[in-house]
């Protein structure tokens, strides 16, 4: 037995299987909470929007809760940006908030995958908000039930933040949302046993409490997310996982998809690598991070290149078992490709999120270092002003 069979017959099964595996099965025997019925009508929706109002998409969605939305957007926006939202928020007595920010980095014509533009509305935004909770919804985002219900739950529970469930809402159009959907699945399976996993498209907190919090974010765009359960388990806030599902579309395009998972790359290297120090909080998924998917990256590709058909044929047929196993309520012929997708991820995507990290900290000036709370940085100043009757809240 060479030393190469030795690798290929133990490494590719033990990362690969490793890489999705343990964290679904461990999350499938773990019980969650269920949402429950209860109501609470003290809070805010903050709606992030600046670069091209277009990417406003829930506006329909968003006009039942009235004045409890804050567009939350910058003071460098174009003419045509402000008269447009000025116009949306008279319609439906939304406010608006303007932060003093460097919106330079965000052309309209694209989303933005990196900066600190999202994160520091939000950041600003918090000292004014009166509500006892905040609900943070991306403007593509809806929800299909209440929020009244979601922020019930947190109420209910004596939570201070809460990540929820994202389901794609496109999955049956092409096999690739059939393979993000699986995706999905799997990392909304993983937040029962670490819902400090909150997603920036749609979170609940306490309004003390998210300030706080994001008063000692790094700003760090990608992974922003995920930092805000980090640091809120580290200054000892109740963080839990609501089983709250919230309908997103997932990419349909290569091109779109290849974007969005650079970004997610950079944003895992930066959080498991860069921040390894505060992994001791979360030793499994950090070691699921830094050992498993990262370290032992050098390792998949030299048992890949003794080129064991028999071995990786085994391992295949072990993954495709695995993913019934943790699927099997939404089975369909996509499982049977499934290796193949992870594959690609663990062994392309995996490497490129050194590079994609090194774009994003460099546009930024910002390394995206987190510090556990020690001290509290101040919001940006600024003062809310009352526009008159039907009209917006602005941020001047």
């Amino acid at each position: 037995m060479t030393a190469g069979w030795f690798l290929s017959l133990l490494l590719i099964p033990l990362a690969w299987l490793l890489i999705d595996g343990i964290g679904g099965l461990r999350a499938r025997h773990s019980a969650a909470s269920a949402v429950g019925t209860d109501e609470f009508h003290d809070f805010a929706v903050l709606v992030p929007i600046y670069g091209n109002i277009k990417y406003l998409e829930n506006v329909d969605y968003l006009a039942r809760y009235g004045r409890r939305v804050v567009l939350c957007t910058t003071t460098g926006e174009s003419p045509e940006f402000e008269e447009a939202l000025s116009w949306i928020a008279r319609r439906h007595d939304f406010r608006i908030f303007r932060a003093l920010a460097d919106n330079s980095s965000t052309p309209g014509n694209k989303r933005a995958t990196g900066g600190t533009v999202r994160d520091t509305v939000i950041r600003a935004v918090l000292p004014t908000i009166d509500e006892a909770y905040v609900v943070c919804l991306d403007a593509d985002t809806t929800t299909s039930q209440p929020l009244e219900i979601l922020v019930g739950a947190l109420r209910r529970r004596g939570l201070d933040l809460a990540s929820i469930r994202l389901v794609p809402s496109n999955r049956h159009k092409s096999l690739l949302t059939r393979f993000q959907a699986h995706e999905y699945r799997l990392a909304m399976k993983l937040r029962v046993i670490a819902p400090w996993l909150v997603s920036g498209a749609c979170h609940a907190a306490r309004t003390p409490a998210l300030h706080g919090v994001m008063n000692n974010h790094s700003m760090f765009f990608q992974g922003n997310d995920v930092e805000t359960g980090v640091l809120a388990g580290a200054m000892g806030l109740r963080v839990g996982h609501v089983p709250f599902e919230v309908p997103t579309r997932v990419p349909e395009t290569l091109k779109d998809w290849w974007r969005q998972h650079l970004a997610w790359a950079g944003g895992e290297f930066r959080l498991f690598v860069i921040n390894a120090h505060v992994g001791f909080r979360h030793p499994f998924f950090w070691c699921y991070g830094l050992v498993v998917t990262l370290a032992m990256l050098p390792l998949r590709l030299l048992a890949l290149g003794q080129g064991h058909v028999g071995v990786i044929g085994g391992v295949i047929a072990l993954y495709v078992v695995l993913s019934a196993y943790l699927h099997w309520s939404h089975r369909d012929y996509a499982l049977l490709l499934m290796p193949f997708y992870a594959a690609f991820i663990s062994i392309v995507m995996v490497p490129l999120g050194l590079v994609s990290y090194v774009l994003m900290a460099h546009r930024g000036r910002n390394a995206g270092l987190i510090r556990l709370p020690d001290a509290r940085s101040a919001a940006p100043p600024g003062e809310l002003v009352d526009t008159g009757p039907r009209s917006a809240l602005e941020y001047r």
